[in-house]
């Protein structure tokens, strides 16, 4: 059966670079994996610049746009009603004005302007989560997922819909029960030191350091994060990573062979 794995963390802990680290170690030995990690557009449970329409709104666009019909259809999602087309693989624009913007104008969770209702969101994201699990075969030995569980739909229901911490945690145990028939493990890298953490992400990103909004945000996302991990019924571990990286991914990867 294939593994499921989470890496979830604040922001700049290294779930990016742990994902991309697991799976080419297991590459290295002959195991078949893939890894998804931020901004990735092919992500089959995670979205990165996707556009939300209705069926009815996704006909009539198409029927505007003739011309790049076969474009639309071949990066849409089927979520139900909704219909879900990614318009970016990460900084690069798969269509041309004025399509591109009637796209960002339908911009379903990263920033969105003119955001759809919470119940809609959720309610795509469990029919996708129900797609990419039925779809699972027999031909990849791993899945590694940076942040797709907690991380970008916690901050997509706090941003968007200044969610509480039941709305979240009630999200994301409809998810976990959509994998009850899977195999996974979330692994949850944490350090003592937000701010800390912060700005030494910041400074490796060239960026300036974070002001005190962007801290009180990041320590009420791992408040939110702390509270779902403790009322879910899932299988999932906390690991300190501040100075025992290393020693973090050793003991993921030894426990995902096992």
């Amino acid at each position: 059966m294939t593994k499921l794995i989470f890496l979830e963390g604040i922001s700049g802990v290294g779930k990016s670079t742990m994902t991309k680290k697991l799976c080419d170690d297991l590459q290295a030995i002959g195991k078949t994996a893939k890894a998804y990690v931020e901004f990735d557009y092919t992500n089959p449970i995670d979205f990165y610049c996707v556009a939300y329409c209705n069926a009815d709104e996704y006909e009539t666009l198409c029927a505007e746009y003739p011309q790049c019909e076969k474009t639309i259809r071949a990066n849409t999602v089927d979520a139900g009603n909704a219909r879900l087309i990614h318009y970016f693989d990460e900084d690069t624009p798969l269509f041309e004005e004025p399509l591109l913007s009637a796209f960002m104008e339908r911009e379903f969770c990263y920033n969105p302007r003119n955001p759809v209702s919470f119940e809609v969101y959720s309610q795509a994201y469990i029919f996708v989560w129900e797609n990419f699990v039925n779809s699972l075969g027999d031909d990849m030995d791993f899945f590694i997922f940076d942040g797709s569980l907690l991380h970008h739909p916690i901050n997509d229901m706090i941003r968007n819909y200044g969610a509480t911490r039941d709305q979240a945690f009630i999200h994301i145990q409809k998810l976990l029960r959509i994998l009850s028939e899977t195999e996974y493990t979330i692994y949850y890298l944490r350090t003592a030191d937000i701010a800390a953490q912060l700005r030494t992400s910041y400074y490796n990103r060239s960026l300036q350091p974070p002001n005190r909004f962007e801290i009180t945000f990041w320590e009420k996302r791992y408040e939110y994060d702390c509270f779902v991990l403790n009322h879910i019924n899932a299988n999932y571990q906390v690991l300190d990573v501040k100075d025992q990286w290393d020693n973090a991914e050793k003991k993921i990867l030894r426990e995902m062979l096992s």
